[in-house]
């Protein structure tokens, strides 16, 4: 990840944009891109162009930069993209460009090769690096340990302020980012932290113990969720976090982009996943693979068209007799569905960020109900204002609103229900919760309208 520093020194402006990137590469003539101006694009520009070709492109390119350059570039990739590129690099390339990258993001992308690529690899990188990241490769991919980052600036306890300020200068180089200076005694056990504005305006004289705070927040267990974590620094603020043992040992920091990322990958994922698509899926995988994770849920949703389908052959007779019927019928069932879509967007929200638990779901169901039928009322009132103007018949206008009043309270009750209901059953609230929603709206709307029709109009 790039450092403050990086920031303040790179000029983008002077390089490619993405779009003047994608034109050259669509035209075929990547070939006509200048060094120079390739050199001064920034990093996130390029690894966002690179993401979109193939490894050999991505090799021919790179070679236009030192294996630092290559590193900072790499690390900002996907690290599925990143791993396949790393393993077709020559292997003093790849090693030479894992030498150069922070622990945390050498272990993301040496995780994702397969053994034998991951154990070539490690093998040449400088034993301390290496050992870095095979710890970080211990911890569970989603926990704290596999993303923290070992590498911490440091302070004894003992030394003045003016002392402290002197080794902060010699670690610049050492280290990716210094927001806060952690307090350790010998033995490696965390006792305090400061950050650099308590130490800039220190006391002379003053030692690091006395203006150093020991009751401390935020503290992350190595096995720790990493969506845990990220709720923990929203709520705390801080720019990194510490990963301490359960001896009090610290074993290193998450940083703040790194929860940026977090964020962002189950914000895609929960997105994703609703609709019944691949939680990483992304639109320049494999054909294969994208059909892999979407089919189970089409087949779902296929049962439940079925099902909605055979609601309305139970009233084909009436259909026949009143048309009208049928013209109408698919807006009751759409006006459900978005109401329910509106909630289970929500719900899965809060129950994502631990706002509720499963100890609030009949209240919010209940919530969630109410303002279906709120809705129902106002909505359904209008679309039987459409249905009388369209008819002149008031029993007609009735059935649509009372049809829309029902159906639009059960989509508010279900889009609440499902992803309680899989959070209960430990499953994720947002797989296919879109599929079953849209099921029972459909279902229900057929059946309430076509059943309201069919005793009353029919």
């Amino acid at each position: 990840m790039p450092n403050d520093d990086d920031i303040l020194e790179s000029k983008p402006e002077r390089g490619y944009s993405l779009y003047e990137l994608v034109v050259l590469a669509e035209a075929g003539e990547l070939d006509k891109i200048d060094n120079k101006k390739l050199s001064e694009t920034s990093h996130h520009v390029l690894s966002v162009f690179l993401e979109r070709l193939d490894v050999d492109t991505q090799r021919d390119i790179l070679r236009r930069f030192n294996s630092e350059e290559v590193s900072a570039i790499v690390s900002e990739m996907d690290p599925d993209v990143s791993a396949e590129l790393v393993s077709e690099m020559r292997e003093h390339r790849a090693v030479s460009v894992l030498n150069e990258m922070e622990p945390d993001d050498a272990a993301d992308i040496v995780r994702e090769l397969e053994k034998e690529d991951r154990d070539r690899l490690l093998g040449g990188m400088d034993p301390e690096g290496a050992s870095d990241v095979r710890e970080l490769l211990e911890y569970p991919e989603d926990t704290a340990g596999a993303i923290m980052n070992p590498h911490v600036a440091t302070l004894p306890r003992d030394i003045s302020v003016e002392e402290a300020i002197a080794q902060i200068r010699k670690m610049r180089d050492e280290f990716e980012n210094i927001y806060y200076l952690y307090v350790v005694s010998n033995e490696g056990e965390l006792e305090g932290v400061l950050s650099m504005r308590s130490i800039l305006l220190a006391p002379k004289g003053a030692l690091v113990r006395d203006i150093m705070c020991t009751n401390m927040i935020g503290l992350l267990a190595p096995n720790m969720d990493k969506e845990v974590v990220a709720h923990i620094m929203a709520d705390t603020n801080f720019h990194t976090l510490p990963v301490v043992d359960s001896n009090g040992e610290l074993l290193g920091i998450v940083t703040h982009d790194d929860v940026i990322d977090i964020l962002r990958e189950e914000g895609t994922e929960d997105i994703q996943k609703l609709a019944g698509a691949g939680a990483d899926e992304a639109l320049f995988d494999p054909v294969m693979a994208s059909i892999r994770q979407r089919t189970p849920w089409l087949f779902v949703n296929m049962f439940t068209a079925f099902v909605a389908s055979a609601v309305v052959g139970m009233f084909d007779s009436d259909i026949a007799v009143l048309p009208l019927l049928a013209v109408f019928m698919p807006i009751v069932a759409g006006l459900g569905g978005n109401t329910g879509a509106q909630t289970l967007a929500v719900s899965v929200r809060s129950i994502a960020l631990g706002e509720v638990g499963i100890f609030d779901m009949w209240r919010i169901c209940g919530r969630e109900s109410l303002k279906g039928l709120l809705n129902g009322m106002l909505i359904g009132a209008a679309g039987a204002l459409v249905a009388w103007a369209t008819t002149r018949r008031v029993d007609f206008a009735l059935v649509v609103w009372f049809a829309m009043l029902a159906n639009m309270s059960l989509g508010g009750f279900m889009g609440s229900f499902i992803p309680f209901a899989m959070k209960r059953l430990s499953l994720d609230p947002a797989s296919g919760s879109n599929v079953f929603l849209t099921g029972v709206t459909d279902t229900g709307g057929f059946f309430i309208f076509l059943g309201l029709g069919a005793l009353f109009l029919v």
